[in-house]
């Protein structure tokens, strides 16, 4: 024959099933909600880098420095400011299959300590924006 439980303990029982479940999910909603933000970050770095490839050729183009260019649009986005670094940033000249232009190269710290395998100073970004010079431009520019 079984005996019941008191209306009280069975209360307390579900009570404390409902705060393990809770705490559950809690757990696998702020993994989904930091995930998500990480993601969310590398893309805004992924576009500031394809967008410091852009003002390093238009630097070229004009005869400035492509490097304090691409420097310049990524010192708005710096994830290392709170270590007090700068975020590094490389510029080269190179080619692309038969297109010349730039390449801006910079590191980003996501992942740790989550990840174990990537490389201490975090993952690289690369963007290439291509450029073509005219040997033959007027020296007034488009308008002669």
């Amino acid at each position: 024959m079984r005996t019941m439980l008191p209306a009280a303990r069975r209360v307390r029982a579900r009570r404390g099933q409902a705060t393990l479940e809770a705490m559950m999910m809690m757990g696998f909603l702020l993994l989904l909600v930091f995930g998500l933000m990480h993601l969310v970050m590398f893309a805004v770095t992924r576009y500031m880098v394809q967008y410091a490839a852009f003002a390093a050729v238009r630097a070229d183009v004009v005869g400035n420095s492509p490097q304090i260019a691409a420097e310049e649009v990524m010192a708005n986005l710096n994830w290392y400011a709170d270590e007090g670094g700068e975020m590094p940033v490389t510029v080269e000249w190179g080619l692309k299959g038969f297109t010349s232009g730039f390449y801006v190269k910079t590191r980003v710290p996501f992942g740790f300590p989550i990840y174990e395998y990537l490389e201490p100073e975090g993952i690289e970004i690369v963007a290439f924006a291509p450029t073509n010079t005219q040997s033959d431009r007027p020296s007034g520019g488009d308008n002669d």
